[in-house]
């Protein structure tokens, strides 16, 4: 199939002009855009793109509504209602279950689902091919080419779009497709994964520029407007270029930055790193610690670096006394550690955990370095974690996070998260149907009002168990926070715990040490903490700390642990 509809430099051209000036209008409260954050080889992330639960139909509805406001005809998208036909399944799409006057939300929202194409991908391809979004009279020519599809860049036929794909279902539906077309069978297109040229214009005396795409969504833009924006379109991002500019893929990025945010997540560009790494786990931890108490601290957490679960809940107790996490193995003090210790000056060490973990001789370690020594521990994790939350919020808390104490990733970032926000973490039993009476006895006597849940239903199951937590007096909200895997959960976390952060920590996904004293940290710098594979930034986590408006990365652990920015900040692909 002929690569598809564009905007282009045609700069005489009365109606591209409006076309520019209508889009730059748009009501939507715009967020700030720079050019330089622009790459021709990465214009949209893959998940933001292919996701088919983007926007619901009422979020569709009410952006349409505030794009349009007050319609001068029955065109306008807000307002606008068409009978639709059925679709068959195909690999491309799921189908689509014609009815009769269906609005155009319906319509965005039912396609949405059924190819699995953002709606804020067809809402911005709207806009950027017929300014359709924001206009308040369009004429029925410009809702028969709503998408652009199969509207050839042909000079012989200038204007010209293929009559059996006319209207605004038509459009709408064989352009979501289209763009699943170019991701099931790139090998029959032009545009692909890989370093290749792509030209400025349809005049090839234009020339081109060679490009490395990086994904799929990419790769389909260019399939679908098969130009790059060239320095005089970037140059003037809100209006013309020169002869040889094309606008379609630039006026694609620009208005989902307006709209939406970034449309990669993140751009490591405009974001500052620092790293904190000892030699080893223990060093590391007091790295952590001098990096956030200069000054020294009055209290101190010490826990053992050679598990998991009662580092977890002391993070949010020390984030909350303003206190670091270090780590120690049950063997003795590490003479780092002590040193450190030593430094900070505290009035009181506390000690998380049982003799089993942290015996006397370590504590008699720590007696000289503090005036006052406490132990926080219980007869397993779970009461150990809940004896944390016990000693360390004294003044009750309103929220707090529940993490299964079977293994550790869900419950780093919500160790953070619950640090900032002034609650503990509570573990419980993998495979539990209710809450242990014990935690929901306690978490009453707190005060705790909402409860977030860390994880999945596969970590944490709904029915009873949520019922259980429901069942506590003071409880009136209980959120569930989690994703396909433990980098979508942190993400998931911080995106609730932090929906703005101007610095944040990017710690292991799979080596807990170096989190534990990290989320202490984070949390008591209200940071979020998010995990990496140690190569590559999750996707989620990229669009969370580009939303966020994350500018420093503090990277945590030896480049053995987490790579270097020019990998550890390349989305994981």
């Amino acid at each position: 199939m002929k690569s598809l509809r564009r905007i282009v430099a045609v700069v005489a051209s009365a109606l591209l002009v409006g076309a520019l000036i209508v889009a730059t209008d748009a009501p939507e409260p715009a967020q700030a855009v720079n050019a330089a954050d622009f790459d021709p080889g990465y214009i949209i992330a893959d998940h933001l793109f292919y996701d088919g639960a983007a926007m619901s139909e009422s979020e569709i509805q009410q952006f349409l509504n505030r794009q349009i406001g007050t319609c001068n005809n029955a065109n306008c998208l807000n307002i606008y209602r068409q009978s639709t036909g059925d679709r068959p399944v195909t690999p491309r799409c799921n189908g689509y279950a014609g009815a009769s006057n269906e609005t155009a939300a319906r319509i965005i929202f039912k396609v949405q689902q059924s190819c699995n194409i953002s709606a804020k991908v067809i809402l911005v391809t709207l806009q950027k091919e017929q300014s359709l979004v924001t206009s308040r009279s369009p004429s029925n020519s410009t809702l028969e080419r709503a998408m652009g599809y199969y509207c050839p860049d042909d000079p012989s036929r200038p204007g010209w779009c293929h009559p059996d794909f006319a209207g605004f279902f038509n459009q709408v539906y064989n352009a979501a497709a289209q763009f699943q077309r170019y991701r099931l069978e790139p090998h029959n297109f032009s545009h692909r994964v890989r370093t290749q040229a792509v030209r400025y214009h349809p005049n090839t005396a234009c020339g081109s520029v060679t490009v490395t795409i990086r994904n799929a969504a990419t790769a389909g833009l260019y399939n679908y407007t098969p130009y790059t924006p060239n320095a005089a379109a970037m140059n003037n991002l809100f209006g013309l270029g020169d002869s040889c500019s094309a606008y379609g893929n630039r006026n694609f990025w620009r208005i989902y930055s307006q709209w939406f945010g970034s449309p990669t997540g993140f751009n490591p560009t405009n974001v500052g790193a620092s790293r904190l790494a000892g030699d080893d786990r223990y060093s590391t931890s007091v790295e952590i610690s001098k990096a956030t108490y200069p000054d020294g601290a009055a209290v101190v957490y010490v826990a053992v670096g050679s598990s998991f679960p009662d580092g977890l809940a002391a993070a949010p107790a020390a984030a909350n006394a303003g206190a670091p996490l270090l780590l120690t193995p049950s063997t003795g003090l590490p003479p780092v550690v002590r040193a450190e210790i030593q430094r900070l000056a505290p009035s009181r060490i506390v000690v998380v955990g049982g003799t089993g973990v942290i015996p006397g001789a370590v504590v008699d370690q720590l007696r000289p370095l503090a005036p006052s020594i406490r132990r926080d521990s219980g007869a397993d994790r779970y009461t150990t974690a809940n004896e944390v939350a016990r000693a360390g919020f004294p003044s009750g808390a309103s929220i707090a996070f529940v993490a299964s104490g079977a293994n550790f990733p869900d419950a780093l970032a919500a160790s953070a998260a619950a640090g900032a926000l002034g609650g503990p973490v509570v573990l419980v039993p993998p495979g539990s149907t209710s809450m242990p009476q014990e935690t929901r006895q306690l978490l009453g006597s707190l005060g705790v009002r909402t409860v977030v849940l860390a994880g999945g239903t596969g970590v944490l199951p709904g029915g009873s168990f949520v019922d259980s937590i429901r069942s506590i007096s003071s409880v009136n909200s209980v959120v569930r926070q989690g994703g396909l895997d433990r980098y979508a959960t942190a993400a998931a976390i911080n995106t609730y715990a932090f929906p703005a952060a101007e610095r944040a920590y990017l710690a292991s996904g799979t080596n807990f040490p170096d989190a534990l004293s990290a989320a202490a940290a984070a949390g008591a710098t209200q940071s979020p903490l998010h995990l990496t594979p140690g190569t590559c930034m999750p996707a989620a986590s990229g669009t969370h700390l580009g939303n966020a408006g994350v500018r420093h990365i503090t990277l945590v652990g030896g480049t053995a642990i987490v790579a270097g920015t020019s990998r550890s900040f390349q989305p994981c692909l």
